[in-house]
């Protein structure tokens, strides 16, 4: 019987001992993970990145606007004479905004090229 109620014991501090190792080792690696998360939030790589992305939705919104533009006079069979020069100014006008949006964007990319990168050393 002696036996048994130390054998129940060693197999119950076995059980908690495991249990503190396993969480002890999830707090490491939670830590670990938080902190690589830092490091490469401030990296110059991860930086360039998210200016990449902002980048390619900008022209993506550009590319989007051009089409809707030019759509716009697809189905222009059932379109009265008034009609149709009305939305023909108004897709040119809209041409010229897409076309200094257009502009200005690609100003601010050639500036942000034409800036050299730090060398992080």
């Amino acid at each position: 019987m002696l036996y048994l109620f130390l054998a129940l014991c060693v197999l119950t501090c076995t059980v908690f001992i495991g249990r503190f190792f396993t969480a002890k080792t999830r707090l490491v690696e939670k830590t670990i993970e938080e902190m690589i998360e830092r490091k490469l939030s401030t990296s110059p790589m991860n930086v360039e990145l998210a200016r990449l992305r902002e980048a390619n939705g900008v022209m993506r919104n550009l590319l989007i606007d051009i089409v809707e533009s030019e759509a716009s006079l697809a189905d222009a069979t059932n379109m009265s004479q008034i009609e149709m020069t009305r939305a023909t100014k108004a897709r040119a006008m809209r041409r010229r905004e897409v076309f200094g949006e257009a502009i200005l964007v690609l100003q601010q990319t050639e500036q942000k090229r034409s800036t050299p990168l730090r060398n992080p050393a």
